[in-house]
């Protein structure tokens, strides 16, 4: 009986004392950055990702820049939690709202089932370094307006229900 109470315990201990976990210092976020091509409006770069039981969380740095003329569509993901932390360049970013006029797309494996649409009654903000944005699944976002280049760290959550 204590040979099997010592058992369950050490795996008890050994289920909780593995959880994952992942560093992302400055200087690999800086080198992903540097290494991005230049002639690309919006490019990701997925930096690492952590999985375990019924979570999937991916940290991805993402540079942005505005094409004249083009305005950003709204978008909202089905499955996935977004937190954006500026890193630099700012603009303003609409988050809430409804979406109108969309269309369903699969961005597989960034963010998987996504609705894209025009965005109504959303609320804009002024964003910029150190900023954070946090969006749950089903919220519309999308940045209004960029005052230039915009960097910053996507960090994804997916509830994965294994």
């Amino acid at each position: 009986m204590l040979k099997s109470i010592s058992l369950l315990l050490l795996t008890g201990i050994a289920l909780f004392a593995a959880e994952p976990s992942a560093y992302v210092t400055d200087a690999e976020v800086q080198a992903a950055v540097k290494a991005m091509d230049p002639a690309r409006p919006a490019v990701n770069v997925l930096l690492k990702t952590i999985e375990e039981r019924n979570y999937k969380v991916s940290l991805v740095v993402v540079r942005r820049t505005p094409e004249p003329g083009v305005e950003d569509i709204g978008q909202s993901h089905e499955l996935i939690t977004e937190i954006y932390q500026i890193v630099s360049g700012s603009g303003e970013m609409e988050t809430g709202g409804t979406e109108v006029d969309t269309e369903s797309v699969d961005l597989k494996p960034a963010v998987g089932p996504t609705l894209r649409g025009k965005i109504v009654g959303g609320k804009i903000r002024k964003i910029g370094p150190g900023d954070t944005i946090m969006m749950l699944p089903h919220v519309p976002h999308r940045f209004s307006h960029l005052d230039g280049t915009i960097v910053y760290l996507a960090t994804r959550i997916e509830a994965t229900h294994k």
